[in-house]
């Protein structure tokens, strides 16, 4: 069928259409990730600080790259490497303020777990989930010079980086230890932190937080249902049963004493006889010291017919 459109119309309409359709296959495809930015030289962990004496008037940080940028105003004063939350515990993104300042605070959340012989049986306590131990302790982790960002805990603070470059908290944000103080002592209540890359908004953290805390509050109550079940079970297990010669004598029969008129005095218990004890034998005294005279001179016998 030959067509009666002018040809410079069939032409256009089908650069149209062509047009569309290139349009239609790149809209199906997805545009490429731009790429991971590459670790310079300049970068060597900890971090940098050239800022003097100069305030921190902002910090951006990047959980995809695990980098703090400080700034003055316009002016970059310094950068440091960070550790954000891992996956299972992410780090909200968004815009923040550092809401208080601590600089000796420990957690009160996670920390350690050690039982009754000080032996280490958790090094990834949390309150609320795990349970200590019959005669066990909780030791809180340090938090040292903390910098608080949202109001269920989530801050800056000294933390373990053994990988620098990866995730590594619960959803804070360490920081090296030679950093943290610079961080500390050039903020004020008020600076704005910014948070960027891959991670949850505040809300969506919220959400998954309340959550955690849901499944944590089973697992507590079902580890401490073990615990107590373990307890009675070897309470039972040591128990005597009550016809065993080694348990307890037997127990009078209740309602067999009769009841005591009222105004009785109450009978007075005799105290126990006590066994006199012997006086001790007298100490025989020392005979009388008998005084020895001189011998008297025998007398001469008398002579023969000597009257005497």
């Amino acid at each position: 069928m030959k067509s009666n459109l002018p040809l410079s119309l069939t032409r256009a309409t089908l650069v149209i259409g062509a047009v569309l359709l290139a349009s239609c296959q790149n809209f199906k495809k997805k545009p490429p990730a731009p790429p991971p930015e590459p670790v310079k030289a300049e970068w060597k962990y900890p971090g940098e600080w050239t800022g003097g004496d100069k305030a921190i008037s902002h910090i951006r940080i990047n959980v995809d790259t695990q980098r703090a940028t400080l700034y003055h105003g316009d002016e970059v004063v310094g950068w440091t490497y960070v550790a954000s939350g891992i996956t299972s515990f992410p780090t909200p993104i968004g815009e923040f303020k550092i809401l208080e300042k601590i600089k000796d605070k420990v957690s009160n959340l996670y920390g350690k777990g050690y039982d009754a012989g000080g032996k280490l049986v958790n090094s990834d306590f949390k309150q609320g989930r795990d349970v200590i131990p019959p005669g066990g302790k909780f030791v809180a982790a340090p938090m040292k010079y903390f910098m608080r960002l949202t109001g269920d805990g989530v801050g800056m603070h000294i933390g373990l980086i053994s990988k620098p470059g990866r995730r590594a908290s619960h959803g804070c944000i360490r920081l090296p230890s030679k950093m943290a103080p610079i961080l500390y002592a050039h903020t004020a209540i008020g600076t704005p932190v910014t948070i960027t890359g891959s991670g949850p908004d505040y809300k969506t953290y919220l959400a998954q937080s309340a959550a955690k805390a849901k499944a944590n509050a089973a697992k507590y109550a079902s580890a401490k249902k073990k615990l107590d079940d373990a307890s009675a079970a070897a309470t039972a297990a040591t128990a005597l049963a009550p016809d065993d010669p080694n348990g307890p004598g037997p127990k009078p029969a209740t309602g067999t004493t009769p009841a005591t008129p009222p105004g009785t005095p109450p009978a007075i218990t005799p105290a126990p006889a006590t066994t006199p004890i012997p006086a001790p034998a007298p100490v025989p005294a020392s005979p009388p010291t008998e005084e020895v005279k001189p011998a008297v001179p025998a007398t001469p016998a008398p002579k023969p017919g000597t009257v005497q």
